[in-house]
């Protein structure tokens, strides 16, 4: 029995260990734009009160950059090596003015600077794992197009607005929050060489969730009485998004 037992737990190990050996790392970095949709009835919350308004449009579009790592699970002659599987992970940053677009969208055309606002600013960094499914053509082995789902886990983080009108002058408190999504992504790997490989990336991301929070708190200025207020500023919506990058992969 214990004969069995470390035979078993020999086999057990040489099965690891081709498993890691057959395993192929890689790193990188990315860069691209990303269109980001938010749309929903803004909504206030004002010292226990709420209050829904118009639907507002705060659609943005930005630059985004990154870095991916991952390697490559199955070994090389797994199905007549036409079919790879990677599990990748990405991390990116990205920027919008989610409030302020929704605030012009529903009161007009540049109404937060006119109503003079500044700030606000919603800062993304995205998470996303990936496992990738790629497909390699052994006597063409220049294209390695691929597809796959994930989850995607994005920080939201929005930067304090100050108001420098009159009638309310102060600073509205921004917030950091967490989102989550179903990632789908399809590209293609150029297999220029062993070590280095460009390839391009389309990205959706399909958010969880029913509204997005910006605002937390108001602290008046200039004299004026009631201290720190609560006043909390929502989108009745989850931004998701669409991105289009280009990268290079490095084959450790």
């Amino acid at each position: 029995m214990r004969f069995r037992t470390k035979c078993l737990g020999f086999a057990v190990m040489c099965a690891f260990g081709i498993a890691t050996a057959s395993a192929q790392f890689y790193t990188g970095a990315f860069v691209g734009f990303n269109t980001s949709g938010l749309k929903g009835a803004l909504k206030y919350v004002q010292q226990g009160q709420s209050s829904v308004g118009n639907v507002a449009d705060a659609g943005s579009t930005a630059f985004t950059f990154g870095l991916t790592g991952g390697y490559q699970v199955l070994p090389p002659g797994t199905a007549g090596g036409w079919y790879k599987l990677d599990i990748a992970l990405e991390a990116s940053y990205a920027s919008y003015s989610y409030f302020e677009n929704g605030f012009n969208s529903v009161n007009g055309a540049g109404k937060f600077a006119a109503d003079g606002l500044s700030g606000g600013g919603t800062s993304i960094i995205a998470f996303d794992i990936m496992p990738i499914h790629r497909l390699v053509f052994p006597h063409f082995k220049l294209l390695s197009p691929y597809i796959g789902l994930g989850l995607g886990i994005d920080w939201l983080s929005t930067s304090d607005i100050t108001s420098t009108n009159a009638a309310q002058s102060g600073t509205f408190s921004g917030t950091s929050q967490v989102k989550m999504g179903l990632l789908v992504f399809y590209g293609v790997v150029f297999h220029v060489s062993d070590m280095f490989q460009p390839y391009l990336q389309f990205k959706h991301m399909v958010p969880f969730g029913s509204e997005s929070q910006f605002i937390s708190s108001f602290q008046p200025t200039g004299g004026q009485a009631g201290g720190n207020q609560t006043f909390e500023g929502y989108i009745e919506d989850v931004p998701g998004h669409f991105s289009l990058t280009g990268g290079v992969r490095v084959e450790l």
